[in-house]
């Protein structure tokens, strides 16, 4: 048994950190687990501490707050830990400097997506080249884009990372019955077409593309609807944009969602049409959920996608493509089932949340097998 050390930037709500507390829950049973966050724990950090998991906080401060990697070092040092698994690169930066303090631990990097637009930094490569990534024992992208991204904007050798896609739990599928039940409270008639998508409202998901789209479409079937289920910054200015489009009366709004793979279950097309993306976790409960998918072709979309094979891709910002899916997919509803039961098969076939427990367990036991 290790001492596996987690460090992410909070616990707060977001695809990254609930694969870290998924992670968490299911390694407990092998390893000595904790968390340490840059900054807040976060709202899942009560329910980690509730299993008996640690969560550190080194309340990281603005600007480069080297305090950080001191204290993760000490907290590394005083629990003996044996991994560090740093999620996304600020994680990584610091966790890295830690072993310059306490060397103890072998360091496993995971990179789950990157920003929009990126900017290339020399000065930023130069340190990763000559100190971080010899810091570093493991590296891994959740897709081959983003292994591409982190030879060109971190400056890491491309044979030095693996590619490890996320994987998420089969999902329990609700019965029909429910399923009408869910869509009735929140008045979604049977025959309504409900167009979804499921993420943090940020300017990075590009749902104005999405509700543009949407606007020109329900003018042609005034029986769609629909539902963004998540919370974020853009809220506010997402509401404004329904009013203005006109089209605000058949938009839904949920907020968070405890029950949002259930509410998922409900669409009949998901819509992924983010400006970059690593390895979508609500695109894969989509596939494993046999619902229909549209993305945009960005980061690791059409990995998973297969334009016509398994779903739909179109390009990144283009609102009257992702309108043309739409008309796709309600008038040949024959050819929409079938993508969606060719998703679902891609899914089992590759993206199982069992397999990408086994992939990091295997490199676990191989990074304690190793020599300190």
């Amino acid at each position: 048994m290790a001492v596996i050390a987690y460090v992410v930037n909070s616990l707060n709500l977001g695809g990254t950190e609930h694969l870290v507390v998924q992670m968490s829950e299911v390694y407990r049973n092998e390893h000595d687990i904790l968390i340490i966050c840059l900054d807040e724990p976060g709202l899942w950090a009560e329910r980690l501490r509730e299993q008996g998991i640690a969560v550190h906080c080194c309340r990281r401060q603005p600007g480069l707050d080297l305090n950080v990697a001191r204290k993760i070092a000490n907290i590394c040092q005083f629990n003996k830990v044996d991994i560090i698994h740093a999620h996304q690169c600020t994680a990584w930066f610091y966790s890295a400097l830690s072993r310059l303090i306490y060397r103890k631990n072998k360091l496993l990097f995971e990179e789950h997506g990157r920003h929009y637009p990126e900017v290339y930094s020399w000065k930023k490569n130069f340190i990763n080249k000559l100190v971080i990534q010899h810091l570093t024992h493991v590296t891994v992208a959740v897709s081959e884009d983003v292994r591409k991204r982190l030879v060109k904007y971190e400056g890491l050798s491309q044979k030095n990372i693996q590619v490890v896609y996320n994987g998420v739990h089969s999902p329990v599928l609700i019965s029909a019955e429910k399923r009408k039940k869910i869509r009735n409270i929140f008045g979604i008639a049977e025959d309504d077409f409900l167009i979804g998508s499921v993420g943090r409202l940020d300017a990075i998901k590009n749902y104005p593309m999405l509700l543009a789209a949407f606007a020109r479409f329900v003018e042609k079937y005034p029986k769609a609807k629909l539902m963004l289920v998540g919370d974020g910054p853009e809220k506010k200015k997402l509401h404004e944009l329904a009013t203005e489009l006109g089209c605000e009366a058949d938009v839904i709004f949920t907020g968070y969602r405890s029950d949002a793979t259930e509410l998922l279950q409900c669409f009949d097309l998901f819509v992924l049409c983010s400006f970059s993306e690593g390895t979508s976790m609500a695109l894969l409960e989509a596939m494993a959920s046999s619902i229909a998918s549209v993305v945009t072709d960005v980061g690791g979309n059409p990995e998973l996608i297969v334009d016509k094979v398994n779903g739909w891709v179109i390009t990144s910002d283009d609102d009257i493509a992702l309108e043309n899916v739409m008309l796709e997919a309600i008038n040949n509803k024959k050819q929409t089932v079938h993508l969606a039961q060719m998703a679902k098969k891609r899914y089992e076939e590759q993206f199982t949340f069992e397999a990408m427990i086994a992939r990091y367990r295997s490199m676990y036991s191989t990074l304690i097998g190793q020599q300190k």
